[in-house]
């Protein structure tokens, strides 16, 4: 199975769950800010598939289908 690769100018999963520790080890304050990044990589891995879906309307939607967007085999 493949994973979706939503772009390179948003911090990846590594980053984001690493972060996390790291905000939780220092301060539950800081976790807002990695909470917040987070949600704006989903929102923007979902509009790229919106863009990608629109781009590629025929092979698109079946890579979709075969590859998670951003959790291996949940997400």
């Amino acid at each position: 199975m493949r994973v979706h690769d939503p772009g390179t100018d948003v911090p990846g999963r590594g980053q984001i769950l690493a972060m996390i520790g790291t905000t939780i080890a220092v301060s539950l304050y800081w976790l807002v800010a990695a909470v917040l990044i987070g949600a704006y990589f989903t929102y923007s891995a979902t509009a790229e598939e919106r863009f990608m879906v629109g781009g590629f309307p025929e092979p698109y939607p079946e890579y979709k289908r075969s590859t998670k967007m951003l959790i291996p085999f949940v997400f």
